[in-house]
């Protein structure tokens, strides 16, 4: 479902287009092949070599048969020479990242597939590391990635990616700024061209930082019935007024002080430092009650929360997860090009997507890693070959050690029947090393 026909079609003809373009009338790009090509991708997310041609090596210490067995090496190089998403004899002018916007358009599309299903949603920015030269290069002082670009990201709590948008420099470029409409700031603006999306907005609850929140965004937000709470930067409060952070910083721990404008509540809390808070649709109680290390008493106490900081701290994490997700197996083959490092971000956003979307449908606690493994086998099976074997992983101490995933047993409909001492397949009426 998220790499579907459109998107596949998308890719072939371009990257056919550019191979024209480059005086090579042979290359032809398939389907079977582009699948291959993103299976040896998400393999390389997980079985690390230092040089990209050591994958396709015969030497007992790099050997991987599976990948050359699918595909030659030279063939590989030669279809990541050519890979392309747009066409480069009508590109837009004034886009710095022309040739891959219709990449991140589709990537859009099959991720909105579904509709916005969760009510927590936040919105945050992702870092892509990249050490080349490039206009939309960012640097990030004190970020784990310093140099790379940056994506702005809608994300649900629990990391499922929604809508996906590139930043390329203060100055609106094409797919930035909103035409017709007062600006409220860069945030500003990247939250409501994010939230854009909804069908339904009085169901959501967007959580957000200080670098996007703002008095005047929150009223935006509210005439738009979105429900909104994100941490906020004391000189945006104009019309908020609340104790500096000096006053409030010698006031005892979990003292908090408040707000009210225009629907717009301000909250700032005393916890290791002040913290301010503002929502249009939270409120101060009820209080909760959460531990804090006390450096005077030598040891944990309570400490009370306004509810809204609460709700905060549960839900802003979505964009953090999804990134984390995505940097977990991020592929190490090296490009030439820039816009490299995006594709593969590109493809590891689909994974971690359709990862999550398993879990949500199916309720089994399939691991990202096995899930992945799943998956890049059966994009590297060549038809004319048997079914990959499933993986086999090892569930720690004991007997029974050697267990099918979950992914692989139910892939055919083979589904476990119940029975006194062994488990069967209920299609194929086969014993399994295990019980239910």
């Amino acid at each position: 479902m998220y790499w579907d026909d459109q998107l596949c079609n998308m890719i072939i003809t371009e990257t056919n287009r550019y191979a024209r373009q480059n005086n090579d009338q042979v290359f032809q790009l398939t389907r079977e092949e582009l699948d291959q090509f993103l299976g040896i991708m998400f393999l390389t997310g997980y079985v690390s070599l230092p040089r990209q041609r050591m994958y396709w090596e015969k030497g007992e210490d790099v050997n991987v048969p599976v990948i050359g067995k699918t595909m030659p090496r030279n063939r590989f190089e030669l279809i990541k020479r050519y890979l392309h998403f747009a066409d480069n004899e009508h590109l837009p002018t004034g886009d710095k990242i022309a040739k891959v916007r219709p990449l991140f358009e589709e990537l859009n599309r099959v991720l909105l597939q579904f509709g916005v299903i969760h009510p927590q949603l936040s919105i945050d920015e992702q870092m892509v590391p990249y050490f080349g030269r490039h206009s939309s290069k960012m640097f990030m002082k004190g970020k784990p990635v310093r140099f790379g670009f940056k994506l702005w990201v809608l994300a649900s709590s629990d990391g499922y990616p929604y809508q996906v948008e590139m930043y390329t420099g203060k100055n609106a470029g094409p797919g930035e700024g909103r035409a017709g409409c007062e600006s409220l700031g860069l945030g500003g603006d990247v939250v409501l061209r994010l939230l854009e999306c909804l069908q339904t907005p009085a169901q959501h609850h967007v959580f957000f930082e200080n670098y996007f929140s703002s008095y005047a965004l929150m009223i935006a937000l509210r005439q738009r019935g979105i429900r909104a709470t994100g941490t906020v930067r004391d000189n945006r409060l104009k019309k908020c007024p609340l104790p500096d952070n000096k006053t409030a910083e010698k006031a005892p721990r979990g003292q908090h002080w408040y707000q009210s404008t225009n629907g717009v509540l301000a909250v700032k809390w005393r916890d290791n430092r002040a913290v301010t808070v503002v929502t249009n649709h939270s409120d101060i109680s009820p209080l909760k009650d959460v531990q804090r290390w006390s450096g005077d008493e030598k040891k944990k106490v309570t400490v009370k929360q306004p509810n809204l900081i609460y709700e905060y701290n549960q839900y802003m994490g979505g964009v953090d997860l999804v990134d984390g997700a995505v940097a977990a197996y991020r592929p190490v083959i090296r490009w030439k090009k820039w816009y490299g490092t995006l594709v593969t971000n590109a493809f590891g956003l689909l994974r971690v997507a359709s990862w999550r979307m398993y879990r949500s449908c199916t309720g089994r606690s399939v691991d990202q890693l096995v899930f992945t493994r799943e998956v890049a086998l059966e994009l590297l099976k060549n038809p004319r070959q048997e079914p990959c074997p499933p993986i086999v992983t090892d569930s720690g101490p004991g007997p029974s050690s050697g267990r099918v995933t979950v992914v692989s047993r139910t892939a055919q409909n083979h589904f476990i029947v119940p029975a006194a001492t062994q488990g069967r397949c209920k299609l194929c009426q086969k014993k399994y090393a295990y019980n239910v």
